[in-house]
């Protein structure tokens, strides 16, 4: 049994790849692939710093101020200084562990160790070198004394004093005054050799921690056309830390964030590269991030998100822009959310982002071992490299699929009508999605007429053409909305009458969505339900012939 199970699974794969790319050779492909593998890029991890918050060195840091002669400070307030945070890190062996650390326990999860250097400003993901590939990596945190821990396996790595600033909420019992708090936590930064470089100059302990709110603005730079435009970065995740403290922001339609109050001359700010419903991996498992950079009290993390500086990022941002759009526009559409987390612990829709050669895909089945059910490269697999609008129309085509899946078609329901001709019920879906939605971003008026629309539609393929070489990928649904006859209109300079005699027009998006079967019927199936559901004045011969003669 379990031998025909590994055989179907082999089965479902192969079927997959061969189907689910766009205008490639899958016997070319196969071969490349084996020299055209690279591991993703993994941060390097610089030297581990003191820690300046633990209890023994904040009680040193005491010391050191109590025998100062200058110092006000009495013996009053050592047995203040008491564990009040553990600094801690979690092993989840799955995703549902860990979407109840996120969502549940509403914890700030790390990747990364939070007392080592990082390298800095660069995309990629960090893995524990001690944790297997394919194994959810250390989740690094802070918790407070009275966190309940649950049955997840996790390390306590420090024994922590923290205190909030002065009005803000905090449940700590017996804070220290603001004064003498900002003079202890100088002085234990001082002593472990993590003090800002400038922080000497000032005996002004009220200059020096002057409160100040970081922001900044965060552009991407859009290269479909040949001069490149920035545009804003909506919706990205910001967050700034200082050692163990950080506040969150989220980019708005401008691309600016402000986060809340910090009084530290310097803090590091990073792009998670995530919101409630997904997040994007550096590969098949590495949370993507934009690594922290440093900022200085007095400027703005103003970035611009370059392919030819921070390529990674750039292709992090690419599908965030797709994923945002279809995830936060979909009701602009009439269609449905592609994938929606509002069950109790389901796990966020994780797109795999791969910067190297390859197919996309959607592999619903990945989700058993918590790998990248989407995946999305940098280049095709002829090399090929991609630009904007082409990354934003696959990101948009492959959450198609995952809506379709949502809805109820199924990767057991692809195997079988890719076995018995291509899957072209899935593959046109997604297509027209794509063409719809990429088309209304990337109009003409952004990209120009000659470059207008996304040559993914085939419309000037005859209908000889798409019923061979179109691979299921057909343009059925666009030409069910469109009032364009593809055999009586100039496309490209010519009239064909070898192009398919479209007469179908008037649907909708929503319309056609609406009527797709769930978990039992295909091709035929939709065309049935398409002419129940709506009364359209060419859905008699004319639907029939697009059906009949697309495969």
């Amino acid at each position: 049994m379990k031998n025909i199970i590994n055989l179907l699974l082999m089965l479902t794969v192969f079927i997959l790849l061969l189907n689910c790319e766009k205008e490639e050779n899958f016997e070319t492909n196969i071969l490349q692939e084996g020299t055209i593998e690279s591991p993703d890029y993994i941060f390097d991890l610089g030297k581990k710093l003191e820690n300046p918050y633990t209890v023994k060195n904040m009680q040193k840091a005491y010391q050191n101020l109590l025998s100062n002669k200058n110092s006000n400070f009495t013996k009053t307030g050592a047995s203040k200084i008491q564990t009040t945070h553990y600094y801690v890190r979690f092993l989840p062996k799955d995703d549902i562990e860990k979407e109840v650390l996120q969502d549940k326990d509403e914890l700030m999860l790390f990747d990364m160790p939070l007392d080592y250097e990082l390298e800095e400003g660069v995309g990629g993901a960090y893995h524990d070198p001690s944790i297997s590939e394919g194994k959810i990596t250390w989740q690094y945190t802070v918790v407070s004394l009275d966190y309940q821990f649950r049955n997840i396996k996790y390390e306590k790595l420090a024994d922590l004093f923290l205190q909030d600033d002065e009005d803000e909420k905090g449940n700590i019992k017996n804070k220290l005054s603001t004064d003498f708090w900002y003079e202890l936590e100088d002085e234990a930064l001082r002593i472990t050799g993590n003090q800002d470089d400038d922080d000497s100059e000032d005996s002004n302990i009220v200059y020096r921690r002057r409160k100040w709110y970081p922001s900044g603005r965060i552009i991407y730079e859009d290269n479909t056309t040949a001069t490149s435009r920035n545009i804003p970065l909506q919706g990205a995740k910001i967050i700034v830390k200082r050692w163990f403290k950080w506040k969150s922001a989220i980019t708005d339609v401008n691309g600016n964030f402000r986060v809340g109050k910090f009084r530290s001359k310097k803090v590091k700010c990073a792009i998670k590269w995530e919101r409630k419903d997904w997040d994007i991996r550096s590969g098949s498992y590495g949370q993507a991030w934009y690594s922290f950079e440093s900022l200085r009290r007095g400027s703005n993390w103003n970035i611009t998100i370059r392919e030819s500086s921070t390529p990674r990022n750039w292709l992090y941002a690419s599908i965030h822009r797709g994923a945002l759009h279809y995830f936060y526009s979909y009701n602009t559409y009439g269609i449905r959310k592609p994938y929606n987390k509002w069950i109790f612990l389901k796990r966020r829709l994780h797109l795999g982002a791969k910067y190297k050669r390859g197919r996309a895909h959607y592999f619903d089945f990945n989700k058993a071992w918590w790998s990248s059910p989407v995946a999305i490269y940098s280049q095709g697999n002829n090399g090929t490299v991609y630009d904007s609008r082409e990354l934003f129309a696959t990101t948009i085509h492959e959450l198609a699929h995952v809506s379709h899946w949502e809805i109820g078609y199924s990767t057991g329901q692809y195997v079988i009508d890719a076995l018995a001709d291509d899957p072209f019920l899935p593959e046109s879906w997604a297509v027209g999605v794509e063409h719809t939605i990429t088309n209304r971003v990337y109009s003409a008026t952004i990209v120009g007429a000659n470059n207008f629309p996304l040559d993914f539609d085939r419309q000037d393929w005859t209908l000889r053409e798409i019923q061979t070489s179109s691979e299921g990928y057909t343009p059925i649904v666009i030409d069910m909305i469109d009032d364009i006859n593809q055999s009586t209109t100039r496309i490209g300079g010519t009239i064909d009458n070898n192009r398919p005699n479209d007469r179908v027009s008037g649907y909708s998006l929503s319309e056609l969505e609406d009527a797709l079967p769930s978990s039992l019927g295909s091709w035929w199936t939709w065309r049935t339900k398409i002419r129940e559901k709506y009364n359209n004045p060419t859905e008699g011969d004319a639907l029939d012939y697009l059906f009949r003669e697309y495969r």
